[in-house]
């Protein structure tokens, strides 16, 4: 991320819901040349099909029912000299996606009725965490689009799959949430390990909400098994039922093999 930020070129992210698609954005944006002008995010995804042109791309006075009088500047031009961040790119319908590659062809727009056509330099980064892959083979994304977006793809990898971060990210939410309330919070190691077990179906966001709660419930300035929410727990508990304990007649090599059977 840190790499591709000092270019121009357009970036596809991929992941899970909750891996952190929307602060890989922000980090690629701090750090290119464009930080000092807006970074500008739409989701593709919230705004009614109706109404997604006109918030992409802007309408002149008149151009339909409702619009504002003086019109309306679009996301796009907003972006101009920074950078647009198009979240659920997923769910752009058909006709936006005809014009958003238009756009990426040549740099250019045209509000909705209007008839002028502005030169406009956005950086565009797109984020989805379905397979667009697959969309394009079934001819709901428009092939095109997804290679002119997908110049540089970067796939965030699930939590699960990353267990290395686990510990930092719990250490850094916790003190976090803690100086909130100003208060002083640590883990305790079997709490470490609980979490440590857990799988992190939400990924990023839901381990900062599981610090959120915790700091905020429990009473000692130790956070220890019994603060934790049951669904991690549970899990933890599974975990330590299928890994042991073992025998103590057991050697240590029927201790591996038994291990790596249950891994």
């Amino acid at each position: 991320a840190l790499k591709v930020s000092k270019a121009d070129s357009s970036i596809l992210i991929t992941g899970e819901s909750g891996v952190g698609k929307g602060l890989i954005a922000n980090l690629i944006h701090q750090h290119s040349s464009r930080a000092e002008k807006p970074l500008i995010r739409i989701n593709c995804g919230a705004i009614p099909e109706s109404l997604i042109e006109s918030e992409l791309f802007g309408y002149e006075k008149g151009a339909f029912t409702g619009a504002q009088a003086g019109g309306k500047l679009g996301h796009l031009e907003l972006a101009d000299h920074g950078t647009l961040f198009l979240d659920e790119i997923a769910e752009l319908p058909l006709p936006a996606q005809v014009k958003l590659l238009r756009f990426l062809e040549n740099g250019r727009l045209t509000r909705l009725g209007g008839t002028q056509t502005r030169l406009v330099d956005a950086r565009i980064i797109a984020a989805t965490h379905r397979n667009l892959q697959e969309m394009v083979e079934a001819g709901s994304f428009r092939h095109d689009l997804y290679y002119r977006l997908k110049v540089i793809p970067i796939k965030i990898p699930p939590l699960r799959d990353r267990k290395e971060c686990l510990l930092p990210l719990l250490r850094f939410y916790i003190d976090y949430f803690a100086g909130n309330l100003a208060c002083t919070k640590r883990l305790s190691r079997a709490a470490i390990d609980a979490l440590m077990a857990y799988r992190f179906p939400g990924n990023v966001r839901e381990l900062m909400n599981i610090c959120e709660r915790v700091v905020v419930i429990s009473e000692m300035e130790i956070i220890d098994h019994q603060d934790l929410p049951s669904e991690v727990t549970v899990q933890a508990n599974k975990v330590e039922d299928a890994w042991g304990p073992w025998p103590s007649q057991m050697s240590l090599a029927q201790v591996l093999q038994s291990v790596e059977r249950a891994y």
